[in-house]
């Protein structure tokens, strides 16, 4: 019975990163294997490459490894996508995670404020003022959420007949 392996150290990934992108980018090999034979190339290179020092892994282990990393970076790279198509065009990756570093200090400041218990503040002025913010936050949200929303777009038939079965015509009702 195999016990369960230690969990990978950040060099470990670099290094399980590197080689997989090495043999998955082999010009000459390229896509004339297998993935069994794919698969092997990695967990060779990796053993042979590794330091002494890292802990013994299975193939499966490496095989998941992979798995785990290739998700977490396609979901990053989808949020990275997804920002930037946000953002203007013309601005430098600074200018980005400047005002998405903004964007989330203004969200945190605003959490405190939604996540405030106004039955817990004895002042009647800065109660109401807590909740006046709230309900204000919360419509700027609703606000920017239904932007997001693609609009519903109606048929082309719509446009130019949507008339068609109201009393306003001489058409009798079908």
């Amino acid at each position: 019975m195999l016990l369960p392996s230690a969990r990978y150290i950040h060099e470990e990934d670099m290094f399980l990163c590197q080689v997989y992108m090495e043999i998955s980018q082999d010009p000459i090999t390229g896509v004339y294997q297998t993935s069994h034979q794919f698969w092997s190339r990695v967990v060779d290179a990796y053993e042979t490459g590794k330091n002494a020092s890292w802990n013994e892994r299975t193939n499966k282990s490496i095989h998941c490894r992979i798995q785990t990393i290739e998700k977490a970076t396609k979901k990053l790279h989808a949020c990275l996508k997804q920002y930037e198509n946000k953002c203007s065009s013309g601005d430098s990756n600074d200018d980005i995670i400047q005002s998405r570093n903004y964007a989330l200090k203004k969200e945190k400041e605003e959490n405190k404020v939604l996540f405030c218990d106004v039955n817990s503040i004895q002042d009647p002025k800065v109660r109401a003022y807590i909740q006046s913010e709230q309900t204000q936050i919360l419509v700027e949200r609703s606000e920017e959420q239904q932007a997001q929303q693609p609009p519903q777009a109606s048929t082309s038939v719509e446009k130019y007949f949507n008339d068609f079965s109201s009393s306003g015509n001489d058409l009798p009702d079908y």
